[in-house]
């Protein structure tokens, strides 16, 4: 299977089910948390319907299983999806990985609050953790990274464990922004950061500098240049 080929599939699913919306115009962009507005937004958890997890599973397994018979990816003993969106992620990786190339893995994910009954040494703040041996490999998965501060506090929370290692982090899309806010922006990208900070590698199954390339023929003139102006001023790519 052929990146290319998984890039096309899942933007497809992105743009059916309402998991990347675009806006019609200048007046309806999508304004983040950072003030910054956008004329694009991703939305993974639209995907919620048995057609949307079919398909996120097929991708997100071979897209895992690629980078690992490419030795792009360390192999890995657990997958973990932090709270909330890389849950679901996590065990569709985990089932993609199975049905498509008999990888058997096991995933891991956080409480956001901690478990205070039954079985504790199980799930008490990582569910799952019952499993893990210090020294295992651990590979991130999560729906989208912009600023990557939940992502951060993922790696933070992941100490919790003791001795492992982080090989990697797989995205659906990597919005490829510099960090910051509407007003302050940084030189760095999230992804940029992470690699830096943690030394491991960032992988995403789409990029915005991909969709851009494979919707601007699609839409209007308008928000195409909105598109292009607003990746001039907090992208960590330029589109053209």
């Amino acid at each position: 299977m052929s990146k290319p080929e998984i890039e096309k599939e899942f933007l497809s699913l992105l743009l059916r089910k309402g998991g990347l919306r675009i806006a019609p115009n200048a007046q309806e962009l999508f304004v983040f948390k950072s003030g910054r507005k956008s004329p694009n937004f991703i939305n993974t958890g639209a995907l919620t319907d048995g057609e949307s997890l079919a398909k996120m599973k097929w991708a997100f397994g071979n897209f895992i299983a690629d980078l690992l018979s490419e030795g792009k990816l360390q192999d890995f003993d657990f997958i973990f999806g932090p709270a909330y969106k890389g849950i679901a992620l996590a065990a569709l990786a985990c089932e993609g990985l199975s049905e498509s190339r008999g990888i058997n893995k096991r995933y891991l994910y956080d409480r956001k609050e901690e478990k205070a009954y039954a079985d504790r040494k199980m799930d008490q703040i990582i569910v799952g953790s019952g499993y893990f041996k210090p020294g295992d490999r651990i590979l991130i998965i999560d729906d989208v990274i912009t600023t990557g501060e939940t992502k951060l506090e993922a790696i933070e929370k992941l100490r919790i464990l003791g001795e492992h290692k982080v090989v990697g982090l797989v995205l659906a899309v990597d919005r490829e922004e510099k960090m910051g806010d509407a007003e302050q922006v940084q030189q760095a990208s999230a992804v940029q950061n992470i690699e830096k900070q943690f030394g491991f590698k960032v992988f995403s199954i789409l990029s915005m500098r991909r969709i851009f390339d494979l919707v601007k023929n699609e839409i209007g003139e308008e928000i195409r240049r909105i598109w292009i102006d607003y990746y001039d001023r907090y992208g960590a790519v330029k589109l053209r």
